[in-house]
């Protein structure tokens, strides 16, 4: 009964003075409302990059060329040494490799009609997407007779599409690259950003990158598909066994070549983006500690405006406890509705900005009340225990 009365004092002396209170909920509000906001897009951001994994697979290697080095400095060049032959010896020779994928990028603008876009051209084999999961949703991924025949065919990133065709359908359209006329046969789904944006690039059979666009003979990066990725050890030592004798290392040499788990990569830029959001999240909280000064202020001001109001009420019987239960609560009160504020308005921003289904993360959900309460209670602890301990005779002789 006490408890609902105070509720009700406490919504009356907020209605009191709409302004105020109203200034203090959104400073309370903009700090959940972050909190949230981080929360939330780190789920979205750690669903995308599970999506990622999967389709990457745990069982592929990443084969790319070492740094260059200058009077034992390394360099930020890489160094041209992978070579096709490379990726067929380590798929014959490894008992646990399955397949290899090599594949050559390089960047260049691609053009249809009076549009054009700048991205990456990646020459690969048929067999990138297999290893890749990279199923065309138009079309078809070129086949092995195009690589043979180094066929002008092409096949298009949801990104290149959208900026060279809109929504209209590629498939059979001429594309050129390099003043060269290539025919769209095949359009992959959207992928999403994970650490470079997937889809913003267009695959060609490898022997018409090498030999009809780019002029090279060697290679960006060999994906190696394990039989499982319980073979890790073993597809490494192959790898290195096999890449160190077809570039003629010595035992004192280091290795000029680079192995990569793919999902290890991705795993590290999750990593990476929770400490960036529990950055951001530190700097939320931080917020939140100003909007409970806020509200502490508030409560200092009411404290002192109702003086009187507390005189009157002990002198009719109110005990101490009386009165601190009740400024307690008016402040837990004010930080509770800030908490509803925020969550509300994070809730729509989220929806706003990223275009994703609603999330409700429910253990945040239950901190931020948590919080908000918390914070009411710090907040208006002293000026509670001041107007408790205010001297009856004092507070009812108070203009």
């Amino acid at each position: 009964m006490i408890l609902g009365e105070n509720i009700l004092l406490a919504l009356q002396s907020l209605r009191a003075n709409p302004l105020r209170s109203f200034l203090t909920l959104v400073g309370i509000a903009v700090g959940i409302g972050a909190v949230l906001y981080v929360v939330v897009l780190g789920q979205i951001t750690e669903k995308r990059i599970k999506q990622r994994l999967e389709s990457l697979g745990s069982n592929v290697l990443l084969i790319r060329p070492g740094y260059s080095r200058m009077r034992g400095v390394r360099t930020g060049e890489s160094v041209v040494n992978l070579k096709w032959s490379d990726a067929r010896e380590i798929v014959s020779t490894s008992e646990v490799i399955a397949e290899t994928v090599p594949t050559y990028t390089a960047p260049g603008v691609a053009q249809y009609k009076d549009q054009s876009w700048n991205t990456r051209i990646t020459g690969t084999v048929p067999a990138y997407e297999a290893v890749n999961n990279d199923r065309p949703i138009e079309g078809h991924f070129f086949t092995q007779e195009e690589t043979n025949q180094r066929a002008r065919v092409c096949v298009l990133g949801a990104t290149v599409h959208e900026k060279l065709f809109g929504n209209a359908s590629p498939i059979g359209e001429p594309l050129t690259i390099k003043s060269k006329r290539y025919t769209v046969v095949g359009l992959l789904g959207a992928k999403g950003e994970s650490w470079w944006n997937p889809d913003d690039q267009i695959f060609i059979p490898l022997t018409t990158a090498q030999e009809r666009l780019f002029g090279v003979d060697h290679l960006s990066t060999i994906l190696a598909q394990m039989r499982s990725s319980r073979d890790y050890d073993e597809a490494l030592f192959d790898i290195e066994t096999i890449l160190r004798r077809n570039h003629r290392l010595q035992a004192d040499q280091d290795n000029d070549f680079r192995v990569r788990r793919q999902d290890l990569y991705l795993a590290t830029v999750q990593e990476t983006t929770k400490e960036i959001a529990n950055f951001v999240i530190l700097i939320a909280l931080v917020s939140l500690m100003v909007g409970g000064i806020g509200i502490a202020n508030v409560m200092l001001v009411s404290v002192t405006e109702r003086i009187r109001e507390i005189g009157v009420r002990r002198a009719i019987g109110a005990k101490k406890i009386h009165v601190l239960l009740q400024f307690l609560i008016e402040a837990m009160v004010l930080g509770l509705l800030g908490g509803v504020l925020g969550l509300a308005a994070g809730l729509v921003f989220i929806r706003v900005m990223t275009g994703e289904a609603l999330i409700l993360p429910w253990n945040w959900i239950g901190y931020s009340f948590a919080i908000c309460a918390g914070i009411g209670v710090a907040a208006g602890l002293y000026p509670a225990l001041r107007a408790a301990n205010r001297n009856v005779i004092e507070a009812l002789r108070y203009e």
